[in-house]
C-alpha cells in the first residue's frame, strides 16, 4: 500500500481522517440515493403519462426537494475532497509558510461566507414557514432546510481546516474516502 494513502499517526489526525472519511462515503452514499429516487420518480412520471395518460404533477415537488438535499450533501463531500471550483493563480510561488497562512485565510473566509449563507437559510425557512407547495402542501421550510444542512456541513468543515490548517494526508487526491 502506498503509504501516501496510509492514515495519519497522530491520534487527533487519525481520528479526523476515519471521520472525514467516514463522512465522505455517507453524503456520497446520500446523494447517489437521492439523485437515483429523482429520476425513478422523474422517468415514472414521464411513462405513466405517456403510457396510460395520466398526471402526477406531485413529482416536480418532490423532486425539487430530493435535488435540493442532493446538492447539501454533496456539497459537503466535495468540500471534504477539495473539489469545489479553485482558482489558484500564484500559491506555486509561495513558501510553504505563506501557503500555510493563505490556505488558513482562504478556510476562514470561506466558513464566514458558508455560516452567512447558513444563517440565510435558517432566516429563508423561518419566513416561509406558512408557504407550502400546491400540489403535496409541503411547507418551503424544508426546502430551505436541504441549502441549510449544505452551508452547516461546508462551514463546519472550513472551521476545522481554519484551526487546524493544512495537513498533508487531506491533500491527497481521494484521501476523502473514495480509496479505502
Amino acid at each position: 500500500m502506498n503509504r501516501s494513502l496510509m492514515p495519519p499517526s497522530f491520534l487527533p489526525d487519525r481520528i479526523a481522517f476515519y471521520a472525514l472519511k467516514f463522512l465522505t462515503r455517507l453524503c456520497d452514499t446520500m446523494g447517489v440515493l437521492l439523485l437515483a429516487s429523482t429520476l425513478l420518480i422523474i422517468v415514472s412520471a414521464v411513462v405513466v403519462r405517456d403510457v396510460l395518460g395520466l398526471s402526477m404533477p406531485w413529482t416536480e415537488e418532490i423532486a425539487s426537494l430530493l435535488i435540493i438535499y442532493a446538492v447539501g450533501f454533496g456539497s459537503i463531500s466535495a468540500w471534504v475532497r477539495g473539489e469545489h471550483l479553485l482558482v489558484d493563480l500564484f500559491s506555486h510561488r509561495m513558501s510553504s509558510l505563506a501557503k500555510g497562512l493563505q490556505y488558513r485565510l482562504v478556510a476562514l473566509i470561506s466558513c464566514s461566507f458558508f455560516s452567512l449563507a447558513a444563517w440565510g437559510a435558517w432566516i429563508m425557512s423561518y419566513m416561509s414557514a406558512h408557504n407550502k407547495t400546491v400540489s403535496l402542501s409541503i411547507s418551503f421550510t424544508w426546502l430551505y432546510y436541504g441549502i441549510l444542512l449544505g452551508f452547516v456541513g461546508m462551514a463546519i468543515l472550513a472551521l476545522w481546516q481554519t484551526l487546524r490548517g493544512p495537513v498533508e494526508w487531506q491533500s491527497i487526491k481521494g484521501s476523502g474516502g473514495d480509496d479505502n
